[in-house]
């Protein structure tokens, strides 16, 4: 008799009488060629039974998924498969029908690896708790839901509330479901990507869309192309955001008036206008007389305008004070502006220590301070023409 050492599934191991089997004697002998370890797997794929007599490296090796290589009788073995699915979830795939439909083995096994809830049984896959359970872990989980759980609306709407990912699980629910209002406009309070989830149904929906986008304009980035040239709804989404306009429709992007609407909100609508418009006198004059600001986007020949540049600066403050203006706008001019001032500032110095010197007499009386007086009414502080203190037109005179 030889003692055959013990079978990784516990209580199947057996005494092999060794008179009665010579090959397994023989293939035990040390000095006898044993199959390598896939000749082994191929033989125990063919015979379960053959496990008992692999080497210690293949014995010892209690991997759950040799129970591929197990007699119906042990997949049927409770005690086999619980064994099998403690070290390998995905082993719960060669189990039994029945075993596969117990849930606490498909518990077991999904400790090891929510793979395994692929292989349970479809009474198991509408289990409520046991679902909402692994998709809040693995939100993918969600694709193996069966029915009538998989047709559960208030199922749908815990697994989008349960976890910021939740809008991710509900891809994988039911057309029909995708198309219930409510739980689309829960999806997208998680996360605005879940329109694109969405049955095209309630992507098409004006009244839907329009009242998503006022929650978040990137909704637009999955609208479809019929509803991207709805004027009310672009501009719903630019006064949030201007690069909304990337999804507005080609007409659109090419309406002067439209764009001058957009501009009166967002300067810088004026980069997205068409060459054409941008290079227009007169469109940038419209533009500066809706936002100011508009000159910082405007080409260098409309900077430097001083009707636009005048134009622009009445929009920002209002009311002309008969100052020059001196202005980042017109882009390194700002400098020269300055020194203008630096310039009239010293003047004003000389100015006022000669007028000073003048009205004083020999007996100190202030002989020629009227006539200064009145020089200074007509030139308070002694200013240059506009077009002199104006280098090359970039600064301009309100």
């Amino acid at each position: 008799q030889v003692e055959v050492p013990e079978c990784p599934f516990g209580r199947h191991a057996r005494r092999i009488d060794a008179v009665a089997t010579p090959m397994a004697a023989a293939e035990r002998a040390p000095n006898l060629k044993q199959p390598d370890r896939k000749e082994w797997l191929e033989q125990i794929r063919n015979d379960g039974w053959r496990l008992e007599l692999a080497p210690d490296d293949i014995r010892k090796d209690k991997d759950g998924m040799y129970l591929q290589f197990a007699s119906d009788e042990m997949k049927d073995d409770r005690e086999v498969v619980s064994e099998a699915v403690g070290s390998n979830g995905e082993a719960i795939k060669y189990a039994s029908a029945l075993l596969r439909n117990d849930r606490d083995l498909v518990v077991k096994a999904l400790e090891k690896g929510w793979q395994a809830l692929r292989y349970a049984s479809t009474e198991v896959r509408a289990d409520k708790d046991l679902l909402l359970g692994v998709i809040k872990e693995f939100w993918w989980a969600a694709e193996y839901v069966t029915l009538p759980l998989r047709m559960d609306r208030v199922f749908w709407f815990l697994v989008i509330a349960q976890d910021t990912l939740g809008w991710m699980a509900f891809s994988y629910a039911p057309a029909i479901l995708r198309a219930n209002r409510g739980l689309v406009k829960k999806a997208i309070d998680s996360d605005y990507l879940a329109f694109k989830c969405a049955h095209e149904d309630v992507r098409r929906d004006r009244e839907f869309v329009l009242d998503a986008v006022k929650k978040d304009w990137r909704i637009l980035s999955s609208v479809p192309e019929e509803l991207r040239g709805d004027r009310e709804l672009i501009l719903e989404a630019v006064r949030q955001d201007l690069n909304a306009l990337e999804y507005a429709s080609d007409e659109l992007r090419q309406d002067q008036d439209f764009l001058l609407e957009v501009l009166e909100g967002n300067a810088r609508t004026l980069s997205y206008m068409p060459e054409a418009q941008r290079t227009n006198r007169d469109v940038v004059l419209a533009a500066v007389k809706r936002n100011g600001p508009a000159l910082t986007y405007a080409k260098d020949e409309h900077r430097y305008d001083p009707s636009i540049l005048n134009e622009a600066m009445q929009t920002i403050h209002g009311s002309c004070t008969r100052r020059l203006w001196r202005t980042a706008y017109t882009f390194g001019e700002l400098q020269k502006g300055q020194d203008v001032l630096e310039e009239e500032d010293e003047d004003e110095e000389e100015a006022a220590e000669g007028a000073a010197n003048s009205g004083l007499g020999d007996d100190g009386s202030a002989s020629g301070m009227s006539g200064a007086t009145g020089s200074e009414d007509r030139n308070p502080r002694g200013r240059r023409s506009d077009e002199e203190a104006s280098p090359g037109g970039a600064v301009a005179a309100a």
